[in-house]
């Protein structure tokens, strides 16, 4: 079977996708694999050969976090000002898609390519199979923007997914009608939600079932499949030792980590001083992870504060009290299975959705980054470093679906809808 897996996003969307793209080649399928130009070498570090697939996904943010400063605090010429960012990756996803898709069986993508990776579907008549990290489809539980107020379980739901579907259809309909006639296929008639019911593929919810959403009937309605595998992530470290890092950790008590992954942080001078502040106050140690914001001019010194530019999540978060990070759903994921609770400072997107389930399960605190003050941290970690929600995050831990059967329920899904087994792959091949 050969099968295209094209994914754009930061690393929390694209290393589950490389996962379940090593798995499927494992099991004998021919997998192309097409990342953002900046994440392919996490994808040979992943042992997944990957191709380009659209624009460099650091740049991008920073760029439309430029955009949005020089808009200033006017609402429309901040949506405009993205939106013309959002278009000019749109034709460097195509023409990569265009490649990568040749004589795909399948085609697997992400939520924010699915506009671009249906007409190739349809052109080609195959299934469509969606990597969700968190429930992106309407229901009356969880809104398509859960920082607002009222989006995470109120009545406004309902009318929150039908204004955000048709104003992601007014933004794109301009590429999306140039891309369906340059393929061939029908013009798109209605939201892409609605659009994509109309294929023959499954939206695999890869994120663990007690976060799932059950028991709504516009969910329930659907008539794709929806199976709930688990978070997809390693079962072992995937970077090698850090004696420096090793060292540190060993020389005194388990220290808060603070990491924010891919997110930009608008002012890293005051938000690394915070960190290391509201850490003293509690009476512990601080290592940050910079990420893709690098780390400030001026690092605050002292030998309970440790900056990495990365960390290996699975072996370093079981030596740490407590986490603050942004709340992706990878992150979010690997303090869940450590069992340390965590304080979410969410930027946007799903964030503040993985904020409220760990305030939900007890595992956690949310709150916007743009809250994020010496006093609202300090308060805040002094709430999650107790007992208590460690307790509550060490059985939220041993809840979960493990990373080994979350991906192997991956795999057994993408071969159920694409009709044939791996074993018949080898049959083949033979």
């Amino acid at each position: 079977m050969r099968i295209t897996m094209a994914v754009n996003g930061t690393r929390g969307d694209i290393q589950p996708a490389v996962i379940l793209a090593g798995a499927l080649a494992a099991r004998g399928h021919d997998v192309r694999v097409g990342v953002p130009p900046n994440l392919i070498g996490l994808a040979a570090h992943l042992g997944v050969p990957a191709r380009a697939f659209g624009y460099d996904t650091r740049a991008h943010l920073e760029e439309v976090r430029r955009v949005r400063n020089e808009a200033g605090r006017n609402p429309l010429r901040r949506v405009q000002a993205v939106a013309a960012v959002n278009r000019t990756g749109w034709s460097d996803s195509v023409d990569d898609l265009a490649d990568l898709t040749a004589g795909a069986d399948a085609i697997i993508t992400g939520f924010t390519t699915e506009a671009i990776a249906l007409p190739f579907a349809e052109a080609l008549r195959i299934p469509l199979i969606s990597l969700h990290h968190a429930p992106v489809r309407a229901n009356a539980r969880v809104g398509p923007l859960p920082q607002l107020p009222g989006a995470l379980g109120g009545p406004l739901v309902p009318a929150q997914w039908a204004a955000a579907e048709q104003l992601m259809r007014l933004a794109t309909r301009g590429q999306e009608a140039a891309l369906r006639a340059r393929l061939g296929v029908r013009p798109a008639g209605a939201p892409l939600a609605g659009l994509i019911a109309g294929n023959a593929g499954i939206e695999i919810q890869a994120y663990d079932p007690m976060f799932a959403i059950t028991g709504d009937s516009r969910w329930d309605a659907s008539p794709r499949p929806r199976p709930v595998v688990g978070f997809i992530d390693l079962a072992v470290r995937h970077s090698g030792p850090d004696p420096a890092l090793d060292a540190w950790l060993e020389a005194g008590g388990p220290p808060v980590y603070f990491g924010f992954g891919s997110m930009p942080i608008r002012d890293s001078q005051s938000t690394v001083s915070a960190m290391v502040r509201a850490a003293r106050r509690i009476g512990r140690r601080a290592l940050i992870c910079a990420g893709w914001s690098g780390p400030p001019e001026n690092v605050p010194s002292g030998a309970d504060v440790y900056f990495a530019e990365t960390v290996d999540h699975h072996s370093v978060l079981s030596r740490c009290a407590a986490a603050v990070h942004h709340g992706g759903a990878g992150t979010t994921a690997a303090a869940l299975r450590h069992g340390v609770p965590s304080v979410v400072c969410w930027f946007g997107a799903d964030q503040p959705f993985w904020g409220a389930q760990l305030r939900r399960v007890g595992a956690g605190m949310s709150m916007p980054v743009r809250k994020l003050t010496v006093d609202a941290l300090e308060s805040a970690l002094r709430a999650i470093d107790t007992d208590v929600s460690r307790r509550r995050a060490s059985n939220a831990a041993r809840a979960l679906v493990g990373p080994d059967e979350a991906l192997a329920e991956a795999v057994a899904a993408v071969e159920t809808v694409t009709g044939r087994s791996a074993d018949r792959v080898r049959e083949v091949a033979r």
